[in-house]
């Protein structure tokens, strides 16, 4: 059987994966060169994927037409901001999983 560093070659790597080239290629895709980095501004990470907060806005039916009553009035406004929480949720979902990538070296 051939050996590799010492070892049997069974195919399987048996220590750290560590490669040093230019270019990488996993589950069959062809190898290419490691992508530019993703610049961070916001910088809060979580690891959950919250459910959402908002709910749909049922038909405005106040007041004169074009305007709103001031019960629709608050309900959009705490939509706006419940919706505002969910997207930032998502983004430190999104940052931890760029955190993630940028670790095991798959991203910058």
């Amino acid at each position: 059987m051939a050996t590799v560093n010492g070892r049997p070659d069974t195919g399987r790597i048996t220590g750290p994966l560590l490669h040093t080239g230019t270019t990488a290629g996993f589950f069959g895709v062809t190898a290419t060169t490691r992508p530019a980095a993703i610049t961070q501004t916001y910088a809060t990470a979580d690891r959950t994927h919250a459910n959402f907060t908002s709910a749909d806005l049922a038909a405005f039916t106040g007041g004169v037409v074009g305007f709103l009553d001031a019960a629709e009035r608050d309900n959009l406004r705490t939509q706006f901001n419940a919706l505002r929480a969910d997207l930032a949720d998502a983004k430190q979902l999104l940052n931890s999983v760029i955190d993630d990538l940028q670790g095991l070296g798959f991203e910058q």
